[in-house]
């Protein structure tokens, strides 16, 4: 195994740091546990830390604020292990063997996950973390450090990796001790801690963006001190973002910290003199006597709505759940992630389950995780009808992706199934609601699902019934009694399942596309913009059809991958007379 380094820095986290150094020392998978002291006030002593050879120990003076990234990327410089191991002075390993830190890529990365700063520790190869410049040094304070390193390495085409909760041990502590304050602090003090950190992550953000790392970036030059030996930094070398970035970037830490800490509107804060609510230092807030009566008097006579509400809603438990699902969603912990989303108010669950089933972005990027998600909320019995719906809709298509056919085949009558209940109530031919909750829509949305799975699994013949469904369906209802941008979204999956009518009845076929045409092209439509071009799809199908149906059948194809055009070509499907 190559050599493995872990790096830990520390500032004034002696207890914490005592605690888990012994149970690094009893780690036995790493070859150097490399300890920054990051000028605390007490310096670490050698003969504090374990009898462990593996351990070496190293100063920084001089440094009167936290900056993990500058401290971080000093201790990766200074270790000297190919595989480097950042943990925090509360973690340790917990429940990690030999093969969980063997990653035999170096172009990957391994994160952690769950609760109380799990996720900021991470394993990668040195090459990969000098590739994207480590950590970025203009980034201040606490928060977005982290994600803006993995979002860098994934970037720069590195696969990530998430251990189990279990993996790492964390000693569990509050947000006042990790921004540098006192563990057991004041209610006013809190406050102050949790806006802090929400400020400067948001800020954070906007230096990320306006100051982008990169390995062509130089990070800060240290030298040792030759009374001490200690390192010192050579102020000249630290890495400050422009005076235009610099400024958004203090405008955003004033104005969260200080609407945070009062309840105030950002723009009343913004337009407050600075005498009253002054900028930060350096990513600090100074609260002074003023400040601190007025939290106290003044703040309750016009925050006592908020105050209330808080008390009744309970945000910490809901922004709670929501950091476990967004935690169990990268880990793929589907468990956890359903007991999460159970926990969430309702109006909040549907918006988040809507957000993972319609927007790629937010799902996993492999298709087999993305099965098993689609699998976990489609046995939901919790979820919305119609979202759990949609989600067996979007298991069929992730099979397809997966060229999954006996998992296909039997999805099939599950689907139909649900099909059959919407047919049977008048309710769905009638229903007026939105976009995806509209019943209509659901039902054309499965029998379009379908099709393309029964022509993976080798049923095409089956097909045919579905198409005729879709062509009674076309020619019983009124069309105009649809909801407009309900008709315009789901008349390419309509089309889809009525281009099945060919070859056995062409003409019919010619006439289903030219109604359901006219009718996306009324006037009543022309203010519905959907981000798919549906009329440009129905003209297309209408001029292959006059072209003797050239390619018809591949053209509705909603996914054309090797395993579906395989099948269509192996397909019972009776030529154009």
């Amino acid at each position: 195994m190559s050599r493995l380094s872990i790096v830990t820095v520390c500032m004034n986290r002696r207890e914490h740091l005592l605690q888990t150094a012994l149970k690094v020392a009893n780690w036995p998978h790493h070859h150097e546990h490399l300890i920054l002291d990051w000028s605390s006030e007490m310096p670490l002593l050698r003969a504090e830390l374990p009898d462990d050879p593996r351990v070496r120990l190293i100063r920084v003076d001089g440094e009167r604020q936290w900056h993990q990234p500058r401290a971080y990327n000093l201790a990766c410089r200074l270790s000297t292990g190919q595989w480097l191991f950042k943990l925090d002075a509360d973690c340790w390993p917990a429940a990690l063997s030999a093969s969980d830190v063997l990653l035999r890529e170096t172009a990957s990365a391994v994160f952690g996950s769950g609760p109380d700063g799990r996720v900021g520790q991470c394993l990668l190869d040195r090459a990969l973390f000098e590739r994207v410049g480590g950590f970025n040094e203009v980034l201040l304070g606490y928060g977005f450090d982290d994600k803006d390193f993995r979002a860098r390495l994934e970037a720069a085409g590195a696969k990530i990796r998430y251990w189990p909760v279990d993996a790492l041990g964390v000693i569990a502590h509050s947000a006042s001790l990790r921004v540098g304050q006192a563990d057991a602090a004041s209610s006013i003090q809190r406050v102050s801690a949790r806006a802090l950190k929400r400020a400067t992550a948001l800020a954070n953000r906007a230096l990320a963006a306006g100051h982008p790392w990169s390995a062509h970036r130089t990070g800060s030059l240290y030298l040792p001190d030759p009374s001490s030996g200690a390192l010192r930094v050579e102020r000249s070398s630290i890495s400050r973002a422009s005076l235009k970035v610099d400024d958004e970037a203090q405008r955003l830490r004033r104005s969260t910290y200080w609407g945070l800490m009062f309840n105030l509107p950002e723009e009343l804060v913004v337009r407050m003199p600075l005498r009253i609510l002054p900028n930060d230092v350096r990513g600090r807030f100074q609260l002074n006597r003023i400040h601190r009566w007025s939290w106290y008097l003044l703040r309750p006579l016009w925050a006592w709505p908020l105050l209330l509400l808080q008390a009744i809603q309970r945000p910490r438990a809901k922004a709670q759940a929501q950091q476990q699902l967004w935690d169990a969603l990268e880990t793929q912990d589907l468990p956890v992630l359903l007991e999460s989303l159970q926990r969430l108010p309702k109006r909040l669950r549907r918006n988040l389950v809507e957000r993972l089933l319609f927007q790629r972005g937010l799902r996993p990027q492999d298709p087999a995780d993305q099965r098993a998600l689609f699998e976990a909320l489609f046995g939901a019995a919790f979820l919305d009808v119609d979202q759990r719906t949609y989600s067996g809709i979007a298991l069929g298509w992730s099979l397809i992706r997966l060229n999954l056919s006996a998992p296909a085949a039997a999805l099939v009558p599950i689907l139909l199934a649900a099909a059959e209940v919407l047919e049977a109530d008048p309710a769905t031919f009638t229903c007026t609601h939105r976009n995806r909750e509209n019943r209509l829509k659901q039902l054309v949305s499965i029998w379009t699902v379908v099709i393309h799975l029964l022509l993976l699994s080798g049923q095409s013949a089956q097909i045919t019934a579905l198409a005729r469904a879709a062509h009674r369906l076309l020619r019983r209802l009124e069309l105009q009694s649809i909801p407009a941008d309900v008709l315009l979204r789901m008349s390419s999956n309509w089309a889809r399942c009525l281009v099945w009518q060919w070859p056995q009845e062409p003409e019919i076929l010619a006439e289903d596309l030219t109604l359901l045409m006219h009718a996306v092209n009324d006037q009543r439509c022309s203010s519905c913009r959907p981000d798919e071009d549906h009329r440009a799809f129905l003209k297309d199908l209408q001029h292959s059809l006059s072209r003797d149906g050239e390619d018809l059948l591949q053209q509705a194809l909603t996914l054309r991958s090797e395993g579906l055009l395989a099948a269509l070509d192996q397909a019972s499907i009776e030529p154009l007379r």
